[in-house]
């Protein structure tokens, strides 16, 4: 690696520069401790020549001096014009203070250190500007270990023009769970967070424009622990989606288990190597780097098919829930098919929380969590279902998201075994890991064996009421659910059901005797006779009689 001494006067220039920039020194992420201060890592400015220079202090990196962190001074041996350049913004995660470019008897190898080993590139010359609690909601430690006192991550774009890099690495996401009242954390709002995440992207995007960053050499990834992992998949399926619509690289990382950390949140050692060596399988950043820059155009999609067929699978110890005898239609979804057979598998294990309002596996997480069918998870166990935004290659159309059945999950979470129908309707069990891994899990909830449902709209004339929905009656889909309709108007009481319906409903009911005015409809989906579970308001609606 060529190198570069810096003048005297280069060095004192970068420290003040570094010294009036935000985001310079903080204190640790989740809980707060001053021991270990987020400073910046080596942020260096080579000469056009080389020159004599006075002996200048050793780099050291991060540190923890006054206010939390240290101002580390340049060091002399900086990477010259031709070294390739890493930008890496990050919170404690990240923090020189917490993680070292070298392990020592008391900090931890950080997992940038280990990403610029697989490049090729000496850690000591990667810079970093990461502070503790930071986020793109959250502000963060501002240097003293006080909750809300610092900046953001919009706060610390300067340094892209600052140092000019090669190559930025985004590490954020794990403190936007996190949004600041004065110097109160509280919940954030995820309307907030959408806003906020979507401006700061772009204002990423133009900075990157601006000082010669091609996008697609801007990796963002979001690092998490064993804490709070039902927040884990909203973030990232967010930022994800901007990430990917600026025209960056989305580096999918699995969450670590709890023995990869030291306190649910910040990685150890081994977490540390994890994430690292995690970012390097799952895109082509280490080939970026190595190549000042440059991409190798493509990412393997580490997805192992280990057997295809319910005959093959079925011989391979693969449980397929005798998928060939499934009905035609579950939930509403027809067969053969990605989500039929996710929701024939759960449904055959028992009586399952269905999901109603989903048209496609990408929209499967959201429906699920909002109708609380089922909870969100960073860290799967065996049938749970996996859920990707983009479907992974040969598995369906990319823009309609993919959905299997977790069979085995490796111990750092890092390996998944699926069985999945493909959208030709080929029955197959796949290995995913690194970029094709789940993006994330859904832990569907049992039900007392009771209907559910939605209703979608309510209609009225002085003739009639029209209702419209889907339903379904957990352990008797296959006889369709009966929807109970009572219109009250001035005193008066109309009661009607409905024919039995298999999931999507249109009724109409017609009542004679309607007045002009307001009146009001009560929808109720009605327990099949012999069943478990019980009758199950579905809504009440005020409507107006023209």
């Amino acid at each position: 690696m060529s190198r570069r001494v810096m003048t005297w006067a280069a060095t004192l220039a970068v420290v003040a520069s570094l010294m009036l920039a935000p985001g310079v020194a903080s204190a640790t992420a989740d809980e707060l401790d001053p021991s270990a201060g987020d400073g910046t890592a080596p942020i260096t400015t080579p000469t056009s020549a080389p020159t004599t220079a006075p002996t200048v202090p050793t780099p050291v990196d991060g540190g923890t001096g006054g206010g939390g962190g240290d101002v580390v001074v340049p060091d002399p041996n900086a990477p010259g014009p031709s070294d390739p350049r890493v930008l890496v913004f990050g919170d404690s995660i990240s923090a020189p203070g917490r993680y070292r470019a070298a392990a020592t008897t008391n900090r931890v190898k950080a997992w940038w250190a280990w990403v610029a080993d697989g490049a090729g590139l000496d850690p000591r010359d990667v810079m970093v500007s990461a502070e503790a609690g930071s986020g793109i909601v959250a502000r963060g430690g501002g240097g003293h270990g006080r909750v809300c006192s610092g900046s953001t991550f919009g706060d610390r774009l300067g340094k892209v023009a600052l140092t000019r890099p090669d190559v930025i690495v985004v590490e954020v996401g794990r403190n936007d769970i996190w949004d600041c009242v004065g110097t109160r954390r509280v919940a954030v709002d995820p309307k907030k967070r959408q806003r906020l995440a979507t401006s700061y992207f772009a204002r990423l995007a133009q900075e990157a424009d601006r000082h010669g960053v091609p996008r697609s050499k801007v990796y963002v990834l979001t690092a998490w622990g064993s804490s709070q992992s039902n927040q884990h998949v909203a973030v990232t399926a967010l930022y994800e989606g901007l990430v990917r619509s600026q025209g960056f690289s989305w580096v999918p990382l699995a969450a670590l288990p709890k023995n990869q950390t030291s306190d649910g949140v910040h990685p150890n050692a081994r977490g540390a190597r994890s994430l690292g060596t995690g970012a390097l399988k799952a895109s082509d950043l280490a080939v970026a780097i190595a190549s000042r820059g440059k991409r190798s155009g493509s990412v393997a999609t580490q997805g192992r098919v280990r057997c295809q067929s319910l005959k093959a699978c079925k011989a391979a110890g693969v449980r397929t829930f005798t998928y060939a005898k499934a009905p035609k239609r579950v939930w509403g979804v027809a067969g053969p098919s990605p989500r039929h057979f996710v929701a024939h598998a759960l449904t055959s294990r028992g009586r399952t929380a269905p999901v109603l309002n989903a048209a496609t596996a990408k929209a499967w997480r959201s429906d699920a969590v909002q109708s609380r069918s089922a909870v969100q998870t960073a860290h799967p166990k065996p049938g749970d279902i996996a859920w990707w935004p983009t479907a992974p290659a040969g598995v369906a159309p990319s823009a309609q998201g993919h959905v299997g059945l977790v069979q085995r999950v490796s111990a750092d979470n890092t390996v998944v075994d699926v069985s999945e129908v493909t959208s030709t309707g080929r029955f197959r069990s796949v290995r995913y890991s690194g970029a094709s891994r789940p993006r994330g899990f859904l832990r569907f909830k049992h039900t007392d064996g009771s209907p559910r449902g939605v209703v979608g709209s309510v209609t009225a004339n002085r003739r009639a009421v029209v209702v419209s929905g889907r339903a379904v009656d957990t352990d008797a889909e296959r006889r369709g659910t009966r929807i109970r309709v009572t219109v009250t108007q001035s005193g008066r009481t109309w009661t009607r059901t409905a024919k039995a319906t298999r999931f999507a409903f249109s009724h109409r009911i017609a009542l004679p005797g309607l007045r002009r005015g307001p009146a009001t409809v009560k929808v109720k989906a009605l327990n099949a006779p012999n069943s478990r579970g019980k009758n199950v308001a579905l809504a009440t609606r005020r409507v107006a009689i023209a």
